[in-house]
């Protein structure tokens, strides 16, 4: 009965989690938009920091609760989900053939995973490392800039000011979603770690990483419904990177914790597996000359091995 509780408290924890991260990007993007900033600018920040948000405020939490491996294990669960599960459902449903990634999206995108298992090899994660990761976010933002710098700016008189007020309470209750979300989620996936004598990582690589990866999941699904296949592979690469380059520093920067060598053994050794299988794929699908069946193929393969991963996390099989 305990766990029940604490599941279905942790469930509500993560849709308030969920919630206020959407609304932090609907609103801070209409303030954006009222001050006359780029809709570029707005999805190179807002929107992909509201993506990740959710990572980002549990990281965060951890760290006040002292459960750094939870946020490490979100990390790199969130991660594998991204590419295993988000990726391969885009796979097996697509229907037509995306426009071509550019080649230097996935320089920041390897760069990331490979300092983080730089970082990993001693199982702490020290400020010159988090100052690294930091470092290849800045270069990401860099890559997305040149990549689409022609971009117009939006009138301010296009968006209405009577609903100001309305706009910027729903700011602050976003705000206040993601921090009480993000506190009450770390609070009940500890206890039903304890219930269920298992550790906090594999909570944070199972429970947490897939909570957190469900608004990408819907938007793919969204995407695969609506024919619009293009941004999947560019949501995988931001949604990987932004958790690498913004979590990760900050275990690094504000904690000290010697973290589980499973993490580096088994867990970041399939997501680099993955990374490398997602890189191959993402660069060569968009060709002609690549069949769709044999993308539907390897989305299948995907997401059966993802399934074979979680159930094994959770000593299923």
């Amino acid at each position: 009965m305990d766990f029940l509780i604490n599941f279905l408290l942790l469930g509500l924890s993560l849709m308030v989690l969920i919630w206020g991260a959407d609304k932090f990007v609907d609103n801070s993007s209409i303030i954006a938009k009222q001050l006359g900033i780029s809709e570029l600018t707005i999805g190179l920040t807002l929107v992909a920091l509201g993506t990740s948000a959710p990572e980002i405020f549990v990281g965060i939490s951890s760290i006040l609760n002292q459960s750094e491996p939870l946020a490490m294990g979100a990390v790199v669960g969130s991660n594998i989900s991204n590419i295993a599960l988000i990726f391969g459902v885009s796979c097996i449903g697509i229907a037509t053939k995306p426009k071509k990634t550019p080649i230097i999206q996935f320089i920041p995108f390897l760069l990331s995973a490979l300092i983080l298992g730089y970082a990993l090899k001693d199982l702490l994660i020290t400020p010159f490392e988090s100052t690294l990761l930091l470092i290849i976010f800045t270069f990401f933002l860099y890559v997305i800039f040149k990549n689409k710098a022609s971009d117009e700016l939006v009138l301010t008189s296009s968006i209405p000011k009577d609903n100001s007020i309305y706009i910027s309470v729903m700011l602050i209750a976003s705000l206040v979603a993601l921090i009480v979300g993000s506190n009450f989620a770390v609070i009940y996936a500890e206890k039903i770690a304890i219930l269920l004598k298992i550790s906090e990582l594999v909570i944070g690589l199972t429970i947490i990483a897939i909570g957190t990866s469900l608004p990408e999941l819907a938007a793919t699904i969204s995407a695969i419904i609506k024919k619009k296949t293009d941004m999947v592979v560019g949501n995988v690469i931001g949604s990987n990177v932004l958790n690498i380059t913004l979590v990760v520093p900050i275990i690094g920067l504000f904690s000290n914790v010697q973290l589980d060598q499973i993490l580096l053994s088994r867990d970041f050794c399939i997501m680099i597996i993955a990374t490398m299988i997602f890189m191959l794929v993402g660069i060569s699908y968009s060709s002609k000359k690549v069949p769709t069946f044999l993308i539907r193929l390897i989305g299948i393969f995907f997401v059966i091995g993802y399934v074979a991963y979680i159930l094994n996390l959770s000593n299923l099989i």
